[in-house]
């Protein structure tokens, strides 16, 4: 009894120092500069609301097939939203859906895994969150971006901190996000996101 208390405690230990270490991230070496596009980049803003994606400005990387993105909205908006995935090498859009209504102001999440949609290691992708101000003229959308890519790693997925270093952005806030962790606001900070009107 006491050889397999050890022995589980043993196998948690790590992953239980890891979360009490400040989650430092790093971008990935690979010399990708800011990622820009359209009317807008990572956030939007108009008189009435805010729209953030939560993710930096530089090329960032995710080791799963289907992460979860995460974004936020700092109010109820009377237009649709819409969510739409490309490959940033050729523009092709691969995915494009009017998101549900908001119906609280926040952090809203996107499930890859919901809309069965899977990257490619190696393939690099853009996400963007569109404001649609008049559905005739789409040119007005008011559109953030962020740009990522699909890289397998060995690094656990519960790791914060060495996926933190290692530049693996999506799998350490969806990590920080399940569990709720007060880090999650940190990790932001250190991107200059700042959540709010």
């Amino acid at each position: 009894m006491f050889k397999k208390i050890f022995l589980l405690a043993s196998f948690l230990l790590p992953v239980m120092v890891s979360a009490d270490e400040p989650v430092l991230f790093k971008p990935p070496v690979s010399g990708a500069p800011v990622t820009q596009m359209g009317g807008g980049t990572r956030g939007i803003k108009n008189a009435s609301i805010n729209i953030q994606l939560l993710a930096p400005e530089q090329v960032a990387l995710t080791a799963q097939a289907s992460p979860n993105l995460y974004w936020y909205i700092s109010a109820l908006s009377h237009h649709n939203i819409e969510f739409s995935l490309s490959l940033e090498d050729t523009g092709e859009t691969i995915f494009e859906q009017t998101l549900p209504a908001v119906t609280k102001e926040g952090i809203q999440s996107i499930h890859l895994s919901n809309l069965n949609v899977q990257l490619k290691e190696g393939e690099q992708y853009r996400w963007s969150i569109a404001q649609i101000v008049d559905p005739n003229q789409r040119v007005n959308d008011v559109i953030a971006s962020a740009t990522f890519r699909r890289e397998n790693t060995e690094i656990p997925l519960n790791d914060v901190v060495k996926l933190a270093q290692a530049g693996y952005w999506y799998d350490t806030f969806q990590y920080l996000a399940e569990q709720k962790s007060p880090q999650m606001t940190d990790l932001l900070k250190q991107q200059g996101i700042t959540l709010g009107k």
